[in-house]
């Protein structure tokens, strides 16, 4: 008995490791991004409808409010709960005879003492199971925030393309115009001022087509922040301008595969994997420290000592081992797969990324500088009488046709962008992560 009180000592002074609670899931997902982690996790700040809504504030919100994300962080509880479990000692069992005529009355209690080398490995295991599915939750955070300033950047940019096919719209509805009073005139045959028609049915169309575009991406986005019931009095920061910036691929390689928190994640599922092997290999064997108590022949109560132990002799849990160790063979191959996959996302998003930042570049620098000097150079010599007022017209039908590609090119480049910070994470406040040892 007093062998039994010992282990239960013992065991009970054995404190449940601490796990990941959601505001510390939260703080790590700042540390990850680029842009959040220069702010302090708990800035979050309702939502103002009579303030324009920036970028950074629309992922904090959406880490607070996102109600998918908020579910996924409900396996946080679990986690720990599983940790709970795998930490509580069992309850004694209790056998009791009562006596009959020619029959004594008996008692036992059995306690179970191969907790001594057992439940260290269960309690191993869940805080490694715990571990990996708080860092599986960073990488959701860090999947929603590439969402969200994907999402707003479209939000944005709907606005500007509404903006850009208005005037497109009404340029061409202009020169449709103008071809009209030419066709009467006979400077131009029917063919060519129904080519001018079309051309400006086709703006209108855009004009509204757009104008749905911008309700979709507003409810979307909405959708993500979490209140999608009030997309129509959100206001957002206009005129968002990409950034070509980022870091080389080897740095980013380097960094990423220790410290993305997808890796690192699988990482401990592998060390899951292993402590279960590792307790695949013992947890079958039994042995119960037993008090059993009967009538003596001296007093009415006799206490004596007892085990009660399993017997291999043909049960040894090779079932069970063998499928543990598939386990960990696949967890090995799972985490080689990420590794790989992480390498490809990386090196794909870098090299789209500046694959649209050169064509952004170029638009910048040459397309857009180009076409405004060739509508100044044109309402100089409209203004001199040299050209008509369908020529400028047509100038200008070229620089606004510039200007809805520069949009297209600010929605890619930010997307990009926001793809290679995900698909590149790693912590820029903490040394790398080190996966604890058995």
């Amino acid at each position: 008995m007093l062998l039994v009180l010992l282990v239960i000592d013992i065991c009970g002074c054995q404190a449940i490791p601490k796990t990941f609670n959601r505001s510390e899931v939260i703080q790590k997902v700042f540390t990850y991004d680029p842009q959040l982690s220069k702010i302090k996790p708990d800035t979050f700040v309702p939502l103002d409808h009579t303030q324009p809504l920036t970028e950074n504030d629309a992922v904090i919100l959406a880490l607070n409010q996102n109600a998918a994300f908020l579910a996924l962080l409900s396996d946080l509880k679990i986690a720990k709960a599983d940790l709970v479990q795998a930490g509580m000692l069992p309850n004694p069992e209790l056998l009791f005879a009562f006596g009959v005529t020619n029959k004594p009355y008996r008692y036992a209690i059995d306690f179970p003492v191969e907790l001594l080398w057992t439940r260290p490995m269960r309690v191993r295991a869940m805080k490694q199971a715990s571990d990996a599915v708080a860092y599986k939750l960073i990488q959701s955070g860090l999947n929603l925030i590439k969402d969200v300033r994907i999402g707003y950047a479209q939000a944005v940019l709907s606005q500007e393309y509404l903006h850009v096919s208005q005037d497109a719209y009404q340029l061409r509805h202009q020169i449709f115009n103008i071809a009209l009073k030419r066709l009467d005139a006979g400077d131009i045959s029917n063919k060519e001022m129904l080519i001018a028609k079309n051309d400006a049915d086709l703006a209108k169309r855009d004009w509204e087509i757009a104008q749905y575009e911008v309700n979709i991406k507003m409810q979307r986005l909405s959708n993500l922040i979490g209140s999608a019931k009030v997309h129509d009095n959100i206001h957002l920061q206009p005129h968002l301008i990409p950034a070509c910036t980022a870091d080389e691929t080897e740095k980013l390689l380097s960094l990423s595969l220790e410290q993305r928190p997808d890796i690192i994640s699988a990482k401990f599922a592998v060390r899951v994997a292993e402590e279960k092997l590792n307790l695949s290999k013992v947890d079958w064997f039994r042995l119960n420290a037993t008090a059993d108590a009967t009538s003596g022949q001296v007093n009415g109560h006799t206490l004596g000592p007892a085990i009660r132990s399993t017997l291999p002799m043909g049960n040894q849990n090779q079932g069970a081992i063998s499928k543990a160790g598939a386990e960990l063979e696949k967890a090995q191959l799972t985490l080689n797969a990420l590794l790989q996959q992480a390498s490809l996302e990386i090196n794909t998003s870098h090299l789209q990324y500046q694959q649209s930042c050169h064509d952004w570049q170029i638009l910048q620098t040459l397309l857009i500088s180009n076409a405004q000097q060739m509508r100044q150079r044109t309402e100089q010599a409209y203004l001199k009488g040299e050209i008509s007022y369908l020529q400028t017209l047509e100038v200008n039908r070229q620089l606004l046709d510039t200007q809805i590609r520069e949009v297209q090119l600010k929605a890619d480049v930010i997307s990009k962008l926001a793809e290679l910070n995900r698909s590149s994470a790693f912590n820029r406040d903490t040394p790398l992560q080190t996966i604890e040892g058995r």
